[in-house]
């Protein structure tokens, strides 16, 4: 049977149901979007790269993981002799504990990225803007050739403030969908432009 309850704890009852009943707030990553003239005059070096094996290390309270990352396909830019680097993102799994970090390039062994680059401190290279910079590869079928998409790691983009007559190009649209062949073309055309002496 229900008994009546004295106003107060009434308040207090529902007041108790509705904090229960609320949803927690999910969580994700916001990012400035970069534009695709930024991201190319930021970037030392773009190529079609494979992961062939990585490793994870604590660092200063955070996970780094360090791709090994051989060039498939050399588009623009300078790139150590071998055709094989090192690239270093934030996040990664050490033991029982991982860290993923929203907005970061997930570099997966075996599967194919177009990179754009940047070098960082002791002979490791970063990817330029971070997810922004990252597109991977969808492999070939019958019915198509290889394409790029954007990477689903970017998470929210914030437009930069500009003026409302100005249209910018963003990196995350630039090359979504377009054949490999496609985005390497367009890559070595604006990179004179981009990248003048």
């Amino acid at each position: 049977m229900w008994r009546w309850l004295p106003p107060r704890a009434a308040v207090l009852l529902m007041a108790v149901v509705a904090l229960v009943g609320v949803p927690e707030a999910g969580r994700a990553s916001v990012s400035i979007a970069v534009s695709w003239e930024d991201l190319l005059q930021t970037s030392t070096a773009a190529a079609v790269m494979t992961p062939v094996d990585s490793r994870s290390a604590w660092e200063n309270g955070r996970i780094y993981t360090y791709s090994h990352v051989r060039v498939a396909r050399q588009i623009a830019g300078t790139f150590p002799s071998g055709g094989d680097l090192w690239v270093r993102t934030m996040g990664g799994i050490v033991g029982d504990t991982g860290q993923r970090i929203e907005g970061e390039p997930q570099l997966v062994v075996g599967q194919r990225s177009l990179l754009f680059l940047q070098p960082g401190a002791n002979g490791f290279f970063h990817v330029t803007a971070r997810a922004q910079g990252q597109f991977p590869v969808v492999a070939a079928s019958a019915q198509r050739p290889a394409y790029v998409v954007r990477s689903t790691s970017v998470g929210a983009l914030v437009p930069r403030q500009q003026p409302t007559a100005v249209r910018t190009l963003l990196a995350a649209d630039a090359l979504h969908g377009r054949t490999v062949d496609d985005a390497a073309f367009e890559i070595a055309s604006a990179w004179g432009r981009t990248h003048v002496r």
